[in-house]
């Protein structure tokens, strides 16, 4: 059977549609056929008559759809995109930052990069001020014990797809190249909190093309 009329590929592009980053970590079947030529060149086309067009994360790890413009429809789910985003900025802020903290890095976490449930849970309970930072998250109930509020953290990122549990036996959790949009969208606002609203939407759509 071909790619191109296989479930593999519906599976994808119903998955790109929805709005998802396909990678080899969260969809190692779906991110192999779009190393593809014919299967990019084919979604294109299709994503084309919405006026859409195949990107890629800035590590070129993740595949996702933008809008190849700038116009009213495009300009209004910007807006919805950005409303959503802001309202979450604050944690996707401090969970980048609380994250890098756990795991003593100096750098944002990379697609493929694991970290063990068991690492989050001893350097909790090693350090109060990330214990204090892991309390301040919004996912977490101030009445909730340390652990509670680690898995509540955890299911979050899974079901957003930041995540997936790679080994369920252990709790070893694997980033999906959504880590890298994530942090691009964070950077970009707060690199331009200072434009209006408006021109920041069309600013990130246009940035996102160009990176990509």
């Amino acid at each position: 059977m071909s790619t191109l009329h296989s479930e593999t590929y519906k599976k994808a592009l119903l998955s790109l549609i929805q709005g998802n980053v396909i990678c080899r970590w969260s969809d190692p079947s779906a991110a192999e056929i779009l190393e593809r030529p014919e299967t990019r060149e084919r979604i294109n086309q299709w994503s084309g008559e919405l006026d859409m067009e195949l990107a890629q994360t800035t590590s070129e790890n993740g595949w996702f759809l933008v809008y190849k413009g700038i116009d009213p429809h495009t300009r209004s789910v910007a807006r919805d995109l950005f409303s959503g985003i802001m309202k979450e900025l604050r944690f996707y802020v401090r969970m980048l930052e609380l994250l890098m903290n756990t795991l003593h890095r100096d750098a944002s976490m990379s697609p493929g990069e694991t970290m063990r449930l068991s690492e989050l849970m001893q350097a909790m309970d090693e350090s109060p001020d990330l214990r204090a930072q892991l309390a301040d998250l919004p996912t977490s109930r101030k009445t909730a014990v340390v652990k509670d509020q680690v898995e509540t953290l955890i299911g979050k990122l899974k079901r957003e797809g930041v995540i997936i549990e790679s080994n369920a036996k252990h709790s070893i959790f694997t980033f999906t190249a959504k880590i890298d949009l994530i942090q691009d969208i964070v950077i970009f606002i707060q690199d331009n909190e200072h434009i209006p609203v408006q021109e920041a939407e069309d600013g990130a759509q246009a940035e996102l093309k160009y990176e990509r």
